[in-house]
């Protein structure tokens, strides 16, 4: 309970303060990214980064088990990048139900890989995550 409470204090105190960088607009799902670049730091061989994903007003995403369904306005996440594997995990989000971090928290959520969304991925072909990774990896 207490790195719960931690993390969502955490998150809370970086949206005050973030520099959101627009990275992409997805123009699937009409979803924005953005990553806060003075985040970025070394953390156990990986870089850590946090990003905001901002939904659409009319889809809100929110996971429970392995499956997901949109419930919040905006996501910001912790995540580590492996460069040389060309690999990502996020290893914790809160989810609001306003723009770009704002309003009341929906859901918060930090772990390990024993959950479907904590798991180190190699991401899709031209997705968020592959621009994420050549933004934070490429000199």
């Amino acid at each position: 309970m207490k790195r719960v409470i931690f993390g969502l204090l955490l998150c809370l105190s970086s949206v005050g303060h973030a520099e959101w960088t627009l990275v992409m607009k997805s123009p699937e799902f009409g979803e924005n990214y953005y990553v806060d670049l003075q985040t970025l730091k070394e953390v156990e061989g990986a870089i850590e980064i946090t990003t905001l994903q901002d939904f659409p007003n009319d889809k809100k995403e929110a996971c429970q088990g392995d499956t997901c369904a949109f419930l919040s306005s905006s996501r910001i996440s912790v995540r580590h990048i492996e460069c040389n594997a060309g690999r990502q995990r996020q290893i914790q989000f809160t989810d609001f139900d306003g723009q770009m971090g704002n309003g009341k928290v929906t859901q918060t959520a930090s772990g390990g890989p024993k959950k479907r969304y904590f798991r180190w991925y190699s991401p899709a072909p031209g997705s968020f995550f592959e621009v994420l990774i050549k933004k934070v990896c490429t000199p």
